[in-house]
């Protein structure tokens, strides 16, 4: 009886201390902060309502879990709005991972911060994003937003179309430089 004991003892340490030293992964559930429009005005770096056109695959990110990316056709702006299309990086998660889903061709009143790491837009669940049927008060305490058309900033979709336009132009103008000293050069020696 006594051997039966320690035995059972044993094996309930080894359980436990396996458990504690292999732990599993680490799971967080969703717990997000309740903030007034107004206050996530003024924390958010975008804020604007506009209709998802594009609805992108779903990625696994390095650091965030899994992410879409979507394309909004911006029709009110308040803040950091930088084209009539924007690109919004959603974490893709259930809500228990404070994932969002947008749905094709509805509109959103949408939160967006500009993270760092990737220098893209994202947004989550806790971000307070609000299909537009629901928005209520939420456009009256925002105040007037500003009408987005195509003329105030044309087709670009990001910053980076402008970038490969300079390194695209930058490049032409290195290798007609190099061309023409190789051309000087060659006549020098003649």
């Amino acid at each position: 009886m006594k051997r039966h004991l320690v035995m059972c003892m044993l094996i309930l340490l080894l359980v436990t201390s396996g458990l504690a030293l292999f732990p599993g992964k680490k799971v967080y559930a969703c717990s997000c902060v309740e903030s007034d429009v107004q206050k996530r005005l003024e924390t958010y770096t975008t804020v604007f309502t506009g209709e998802v056109v594009k609805k992108g695959a779903s990625q696994q990110s390095k650091h965030d879990g899994l992410l879409r990316e979507y394309t909004f056709d911006v029709d009110t702006a308040w803040k950091g709005v930088h084209a009539k299309k924007m690109k919004i990086i959603g974490s893709d998660g259930g809500s228990d991972s404070c994932g969002i889903q947008f749905e094709k061709k509805q509109s959103y009143l949408i939160f967006a911060s500009l993270d760092e790491r990737d220098n893209r837009l994202h947004t989550n669940l806790c971000s307070g994003n609000i299909l537009m049927e629901q928005v209520g008060d939420d456009l009256k305490l925002l105040g007037a937003g500003k009408l987005v058309s195509k003329e105030d900033f044309g087709e670009t979709t990001d910053g980076r179309g402008e970038y490969f336009q300079l390194i695209l132009y930058g490049t032409v103008i290195l290798l007609a430089v190099l061309a023409i000293v190789w051309v000087w050069r060659r006549k020098r020696r003649i």
